[in-house]
């Protein structure tokens, strides 16, 4: 696992030991930022359900503002500031330890992009997640939620939201979601 782009291109990343945790692919981050770009300066990310912090760290490297990690477990916080110190980009990250709900009610932020990869066998997460971001209003107007899933189980995007990519490698699928415009009130 390593930084695809930007700053830091090619630096090694260290992910959580054992089976916890199921770091994205460097093939499929590869092809989820080129589809987003590959320049993200000034922008503010979530990498929800971290792990290792790849993506968000990801974003860093190509030029992000700050990027917040949220995780429940300590392993796979104490990896991501790990890994945050080896690419010096501590002072460019919030890192928050703790449960999904808690965590996100605790934010007074919005985000250009929220990474969201929870463990492929919690379903029910997705769906707290969803209705989370929308009751906070967490994604900015034109922001994009990237939601990664097992691909052999169909996301059910919540209201709020609209599809407006997706893409499948292998048993990985990628869906990238905007606010759904056609709801009143959503974002002003």
């Amino acid at each position: 696992m390593r930084i695809i782009s930007g700053n830091r291109r090619g630096l090694k990343l260290k992910a959580p030991k054992g089976f916890d945790t199921r770091p994205t692919e460097d093939r499929v981050k590869e092809s989820v930022f080129n589809i987003l770009g590959q320049n993200f300066f000034g922008d503010i990310v979530l990498d929800l359900f971290c792990g290792s912090g790849a993506n968000g760290i990801e974003f860093i490297s190509r030029g992000a503002k700050k990027a917040y990690f949220i995780d429940k477990s300590k392993e796979a916080i104490d990896c991501v500031k790990y890994n945050l110190d080896k690419a010096k980009f501590l002072d460019y990250a919030v890192v928050i330890e703790d449960h999904l709900n808690k965590a996100l009610r605790s934010l007074d932020v919005k985000f250009d992009y929220i990474y969201m990869d929870p463990p492929f066998d919690r379903r029910d997460l997705y769906k707290k997640a969803f209705k989370l971001i929308r009751e906070k209003e967490l994604l900015k107007p034109k922001g994009q939620l990237i939601v990664e899933y097992n691909s052999d189980i169909p996301l059910l995007i919540d209201e709020g939201f609209v599809e407006i990519k997706n893409k499948k490698y292998g048993n990985t699928s990628i869906s990238i979601c905007g606010w759904d415009i056609d709801e009143s009130n959503i974002c002003g």
